[in-house]
């Protein structure tokens, strides 16, 4: 068997001992100490402990450690294998410091490099943010052609080009876990919540989006580049990269094209006619109709539990369309039975009733109690019913400010309307505000002009009047002062009736 398949058996829990330890600061110390030796790892081999002290505050740890702390954690570092210390005997000797510097310059072993890598890799991963990158497949297809292309040319770079399978692979499998993730929490989680409903959505139309556009364009081209792999063989390619692959260990040699060639293999099987990728874009239609009923989903949620009354309309539109009596007994009972149709019935019993009154129905004997409550009685599908939006102060407001504005336009009608047909010279005197409603009026009648009927008509906006507007003795200028400014214009005459707005602006605001 591929002995790196078997890599579970090598898994041994002492490795992993430094991040389970009981004490939280003990812990963090050590932690963060092997964080500030992986990041140095990557700037130098190896590093004396004022370096790394400063590595430690650069990486977060700000808790105060004396040299000698460190030291000890390094050798426990060391005991565990994750760290071990450079002396360099040979360097020349000064002083007293310079005996000591020998053994001040550590660095992580092979096992903590690796460890360290992994444990950070999987927060990380953890922690990032759905992600679709574009033209992945593209990418995959680029990986492959430059194999072949260095299989044939140039040998000595096919080892960077094997790594680079392993990280196409990893950016499929996070697509593929990131997109299903988001199809799983639009069908499960709380759609009413904006926060989830609209990250999962966007993922959702972006997979759709490019799926289409790219990933179909891109699928054959990069079977065509698999096919021609699979021709020139996985075997042949490997072993020739393994010459150039500096293997130092001859017993290494047969593990490592092993793994290779399973990597290859993997990469192969995304792409079979029933892989994954296959299986993703068939997927499409799906994620529409999943996407589909999540937004169904929230509507009605919301509509249920912030309307009554159209839960109401609905089931008097139902009875209406019944076609008999019995039928609409059945619905009836449906809605208003010991089973409703409908409304999921959640939380206790006793519910704190708000306001409750009787309504009878006409001539009917059906008699019907509305009651108002403070929980809705659908409640939100996380589980906890939503405590309804209070809405009374809002109500009160804007009855306040539609009354306010009907009271307003009845003062400017008072004010403008006329007792027939007047001339301009009839506004003398007029104030600014009401003044400023009868010209824009004017303007919009003029623009209105009809030489069938021989005047023009607007409604003022700001007030409830209706102007009518005719030209008088042609060629006579007039001059009219207002009580801000003077107006001089055309003899215009006007005649200002009063309609019925303010009225329907109450309306509009007691709605």
């Amino acid at each position: 068997m591929d002995q790196s398949r078997q890599w579970w058996r090598s898994v041994l829990s002492s490795d992993w001992t430094v991040f389970a330890l009981p004490e939280d600061l003990v812990r963090e110390r050590y932690t963060a100490l092997l964080a500030a030796l992986e990041e140095l790892s990557t700037r130098g081999p190896m590093w004396t402990p004022a370096q790394i002290l400063e590595q430690l505050h650069i990486v977060g740890y700000h808790d105060g450690l004396s040299e000698e702390q460190l030291l000890s954690s390094l050798e426990q570092l060391a005991k565990w294998e994750l760290a071990k210390p450079f002396r360099d005997y040979a360097a020349p000797v000064r002083n007293y410091r310079g005996v000591i510097s020998r053994q001040e310059a550590w660095a992580l072993t092979l096992r903590g490099r690796a460890l360290v890598a992994a444990v950070r890799a999987a927060v990380l991963d953890s922690r990032r943010a759905l992600q679709l990158p574009s033209r992945l497949l593209d990418g995959v297809e680029q990986t492959v052609r430059r194999m072949l292309e260095h299989f044939q040319s140039d040998p000595g770079l096919l080892t960077g080009d094997l790594d680079d399978v392993r990280t196409r692979i990893d950016e499929l499998q996070r697509v593929t876990a990131d997109f299903y993730g988001a199809l799983a929490q639009m069908v499960q989680s709380d759609v009413t919540d904006d926060d989830v409903f609209g990250r999962n959505r966007d993922r959702v139309l972006e997979a759709l989006r490019q799926f289409p556009r790219e990933y179909g364009r891109a699928l054959r081209r990069v079977g065509d580049a698999l096919t021609a792999l699979r021709e020139v063989g996985h075997g042949p390619v490997v072993e020739t990269a393994a010459v150039h692959a500096g293997l130092v260990d001859p017993a290494e040699q047969q593990r490592w094209v092993d793994e290779r060639t399973r990597r290859l293999a993997d990469l192969e099987a995304w792409f079979t006619p029933d892989g994954t990728v296959y299986r993703l874009i068939a997927s499409a239609t799906g994620a529409v109709h999943t996407l589909l009923i999540a937004i169904d989903r929230r509507y009605a949620a919301r509509r249920r539990g912030a309307d009554l009354g159209a839960d109401f309309r609905s089931v008097a539109r139902s009875l209406h369309r019944q076609g008999d009596e019995e039928q609409a007994r059945r619905v009836y009972g449906a809605a208003f039975g010991d089973w409703p149709a409908w409304h999921a019935q959640i939380g206790p019993a006793e519910e704190d009733v708000a306001h409750a009154t009787v309504a009878a129905a006409g001539l009917t004997v059906h008699r019907v109690e509305v009651t108002l409550r403070e929980h809705e009685r659908v409640g939100r599908p996380g589980g906890r019913p939503r405590k309804l939006a209070d809405t009374t102060v809002d109500r009160e407001s804007a009855l306040a400010l539609a009354h306010e504005e009907a009271q307003l336009r009845r003062r400017f009608a008072r004010v403008l309307v006329t007792p027939g047909e007047v001339g301009l010279e009839h506004f003398a005197g007029l104030a600014a505000d009401a003044s400023v409603i009868l010209l824009r009026a004017v303007e919009a009648a003029l623009q209105e002009f009809d030489p069938v009927l021989g005047f023009g008509s607007a409604v003022a906006e700001g007030a409830n009047v209706v102007v009518r507007v005719r030209p008088g003795v042609a060629d006579r200028q007039v001059r009219v002062e207002l009580a801000e400014g003077v107006l001089t214009g055309p003899d215009l005459r006007i005649r200002v009736d009063a309609s019925e707005r303010a009225d329907e602006a109450v309306a509009r605001g007691a709605a």
